[in-house]
């Protein structure tokens, strides 16, 4: 297997062109990854565009009735999130890294978008598992308890567990497309160095490397920040306010989801037991160690 390299703006309504137009570049995944930090930072610079709605999940087969309403299934509307006139533009959709729960993704976007790039951003297998969890707990999709949920590890259509399968991942991306088109991010990387780890998405995109902005210290969506919400909110949030907030800016859904959150209790999950982390290592370590391999990458914070 060939070793991997390790090498803005969001128009609003009326500046979008009515022509539309296709993606240059997808964030991939993974989920709580740090993917909606790293979507606000590639808006920030001024040569990349980024679709208003940040995860659209065009090419990503819809599993209920919820996700058909946050879908954004014809090819007429996907083409209206994307400015013609910036050559750089992205979208960010977790879920197109979720194999075998969700399958076709990489042939899919090569049909209609063969010359993609692909940033694909990955975090400590255990730690992002745990994190995903507690993301659909906080949402009221999840009621069972963490051990119960990671009580069968080898079932490959477990969301939180397929998603931290990152070399299976990536492998079915390099079956199509090169490899100097794929960028492995460590979100570790983008916590400790993100100036660092900016200046090498930009240089892999093709746009100013060296471009600064103050907004670069934000950091979106901490796990820390996760709030308890009623069950009832939390189902009519999810069926009826978010497809129908689609289309709000992110900046602007931020801000109404913060006015929100401020009247509700930080969400208390129980704590990964060290069985259960073992577990988990264990699970993950031939995976990690595949990851390595292709990438050529140490990833030296992890636990695995």
């Amino acid at each position: 297997m060939e070793r991997l390299s390790s090498t803005g703006r969001r128009p609003g309504a009326s500046s979008r062109s009515r022509r539309g137009a296709l993606p240059t570049f997808f964030i991939i995944g993974a989920p709580k990854a740090g993917t909606t930090s790293l979507y606000h930072y590639l808006e920030c610079h001024p040569e990349i565009q980024m679709s208003a709605v940040k995860e659209p999940s065009y090419f990503a087969p819809t599993l209920d009735t919820l996700e058909v309403k946050l879908h954004v299934g014809s090819l007429q509307r996907y083409e209206q999130l994307f400015d013609p006139d910036v050559a750089v533009r992205g979208e960010a959709s977790t879920n197109y890294a979720e194999y075998p729960f969700r399958e076709g993704v990489p042939e899919a976007i090569a049909e209609l978008v063969p010359e993609a790039k692909f940033i694909y951003l990955v975090r400590d297998p255990v730690e992002r598992t745990v994190s995903h969890f507690r993301h659909i707990v906080a949402n009221g999709s999840e009621r069972r308890s963490l051990t119960q949920a990671l009580s069968d590890l080898e079932d490959p259509r477990s969301p939180w567990i397929c998603a931290s399968l990152y070399a299976l991942q990536l492998e079915l991306y390099l079956r199509i497309f090169p490899a100097e088109r794929m960028l492995v991010v460590d979100q570790a990387d983008l916590l400790s160095d993100r100036s660092s780890t900016l200046r090498e998405i930009f240089a892999f995109l093709d746009v100013d490397e060296g471009f600064q902005s103050e907004q670069f210290e934000d950091e979106l969506l901490k796990g820390s920040e996760h709030r308890s919400y009623p069950l009832g909110l939390a189902r009519f949030i999810e069926h009826q306010v978010r497809p129908r907030s689609a289309w709000i800016s992110p900046a602007t859904r931020r801000l109404l989801r913060r006015y929100v959150e401020v009247a509700l209790p930080r969400l208390q999950t129980e704590s990964l037991d060290e069985q259960l982390r073992a577990s988990l290592q264990q699970f993950y370590a031939g995976e990690v160690a595949h990851l390595r391999s292709l990438t050529g990458k140490t990833f030296p914070t992890w636990s695995v």
